[in-house]
């Protein structure tokens, strides 16, 4: 090789060599964190879950490598599990227990799930639904027969995309089983009948009562508060013998009932110890202020149902005994007038279980956003109240 020749290779390393430290330089400046591509790479807690279940696997999970375009973990760890596991495709909503629990504590009572306490002892673990669906086996057979019909159980597996959980897709399918109509069984898994247990014999009853009586959304949350008073009141009460008709005259009965009940006002508490927040957005004539405001007083619970025209004020009692506490969140804008936004319902245990605007509407996506980073400030956990 000519000297000429030796001298021009010598200069394109050179230049080889800072074009490869630039690009290195920038790598490092603009990493990105690591994609998941094999088991070890997801967190402990996403591998605690396949390792608990190994003895079911089909193919082992360290065999699994990654062909996903997507940087999303749980779209990784879903292909994952599908990997391991399946045999079959599985519906989205039942293949969502591998990342978030049931709502559901499935024990027969009137009253709420309490999520707070743990899994129940004997409660399904839905993990096992899973595996039966993607192994191939009878998920009636084996798994959803104490809960659910024969019928009800192929209604779950069929639920449409809009049931984005398996508990919204288990009142879906408790309904549907009693109409035809898709669009009636996906409004009662979206109301609040579905914050209850689908092991509860009395909300069972109530779900397959509109299964046959059709009602919006947000009135058949408005009957639920009734029914649950009733309940209360009455452990004998049912829906048995009941029209719409009848149950719509008893739920204004009850309203008015409450109105007149100086029992709904007066009385204060102290309430939970988190504090009122503001929060300022924009400038000038684009500003706005957010305010979240605890109510702690019998008057001004039944002065917010009255303008929200919701039966918050019912709620005086679990207030008074420190079991929820109950906040109005309103918005200025334009500065100097005061717009209705939501009402919230906050647990003892730290779970926002209801956040509901005028005639029990669901919230904005503006609403919902600003009380999911209220949340998130004061360490409350948003348990799927905009069903």
């Amino acid at each position: 090789m000519g000297k000429r020749n030796r001298w021009r290779q010598g200069r394109l390393r050179e230049t080889g060599d800072r074009l490869d430290a630039v690009l290195i330089r920038h790598s490092r400046s603009n990493a990105r964190p690591r994609a998941v591509e094999r088991f070890r790479d997801f967190r402990p807690d996403y591998r605690d879950k396949v390792e608990a279940l190994r003895g079911y696997a089909l193919r082992e999970p360290e065999a699994w490598r990654c062909r996903l375009k997507s940087r999303l973990v749980e779209r990784r760890f879903f292909e994952l599990v599908r990997f391991v596991f399946a045999r079959y495709p599985v519906p989205a909503h039942l293949e969502r227990i591998w990342i978030e629990d049931v709502a559901d504590d499935f024990s027969d009572r009137i009253d709420a799930p309490n999520l707070a306490a743990g899994r129940r002892a004997g409660a399904p673990d839905l993990r096992y639904w899973y595996l039966t669906v993607a192994q191939g086996g009878s998920l009636y057979k084996n798994e959803s027969s104490r809960y659910l019909s024969r019928q009800e159980t192929h209604h779950f597996l069929a639920a449409p995309a809009e049931m984005t959980s398996a508990t919204q897709a288990l009142w879906y399918a408790i309904v549907r089983a009693q109409t035809e109509r898709a669009d009636v069984a996906i409004n009662v898994a979206r109301s609040k009948i579905a914050d209850y247990s689908i092991a509860s014999a009395f909300w069972k009853e109530v779900a397959r009562f509109f299964a046959r009586h059709p009602l919006p959304i947000h009135k058949m949350s408005d009957a639920a508060d009734f029914l649950l008073a009733a309940k209360r009141e009455d452990p004998a009460f049912s829906l048995k013998g009941m029209d719409l008709a009848a149950l719509e005259r008893r739920i204004e009965d009850w309203h008015l009932a409450l109105r007149r009940n100086s029992a709904v006002c007066g009385g204060t508490w102290t309430g939970s110890p988190l504090p009122d927040t503001d929060y300022k957005f924009g400038e000038d004539a684009n500003r706005a202020i957010w305010r979240v405001r605890q109510i702690t007083t019998g008057n001004d619970l039944f002065r917010e149902g009255q303008r929200m025209h919701h039966c918050v004020a019912s709620y005086k009692s679990a207030c008074m005994q420190g079991q929820t506490s109950i906040w109005s969140v309103t918005s200025e804008f334009p500065i100097g007038c005061v717009n209705r936004g939501v009402t919230i319902e906050v647990t003892k245990g730290g779970y926002i279980v209801q956040c509901r605007g005028f005639a029990n509407r669901l919230p904005y996506a503006d609403e919902a956003a600003l009380v999911k980073r209220w949340a998130q400030e004061h360490g409350l956990i948003w348990a799927s109240p905009e069903r």
